[in-house]
């Protein structure tokens, strides 16, 4: 019994098929790579603002959390870089700030007591401050209106630490990174070499 199949078309179009495959493969894991910086930062936003119970639109507008992508020159490694600023942010801009007799609450979940709003002359809004505990009266001359007063000086603005909510968000977004950016590089392989084509 002889059987003979005539391959010669499909060869043809395997051939066309994978005359491209390392720009295709390129271009697949360029977007792959794309999509997962775009996750990364919205896991990180999403994580941060859980723990910090801030919006993450609030956290986007701090401008503290980047992602990037690197290829190292010469050769095919490339890098996907999360950066996330840890340096101490300003009470006033986890919310609307507003003034209670006991203190000052910002949103609904934070709250300083004994602390005032001002506006100092350099910002276009009202900061949070605390008197330190060192403070006294001092006749000094005000800057923005130049009339001798009594002041209750030194003052400290009011800041919130994040440095351990963005390591904690990175430990946990850092071991799902393998997965996910497996997950969509077979994704950008089937669409450019099965749908794209």
């Amino acid at each position: 019994m002889l059987i003979e199949q005539e391959v010669s078309g499909d060869i043809e179009e395997l051939t066309t098929l994978f005359k491209h495959s390392p720009e295709k493969a390129e271009q697949a894991i360029q977007r792959a790579l794309a999509k997962l910086s775009r996750w990364a930062e919205r896991q990180v936003l999403r994580d941060m603002s859980r723990r910090m119970n801030v919006s993450q639109k609030i956290l986007k507008e701090l401008n503290r959390i980047r992602v990037r992508l690197k290829k190292s020159y010469g050769s095919k490694e490339r890098y996907l870089t999360l950066w996330i600023g840890i340096n101490e942010v300003g009470a006033h801009r986890l919310g609307n700030p507003r003034q209670t007799r006991r203190g000052v609450r910002v949103s609904s979940h934070r709250f300083w007591e004994n602390s005032f709003l001002m506006q100092p002359v350099n910002t276009s809004r009202k900061l949070i401050f605390e008197r330190k505990d060192n403070w006294q009266h001092r006749y000094q001359q005000s800057k923005r209106s130049g009339r001798w007063m009594w002041m209750g000086l030194p003052l400290e603005k009011k800041t919130v630490r994040i440095d351990v909510e963005a390591e904690t968000s990175l430990k946990k977004v850092s071991p799902l990174l393998v997965n996910r950016f497996t997950d969509l590089l077979h994704q950008e392989l089937n669409y450019a070499f099965n749908i794209e084509s």
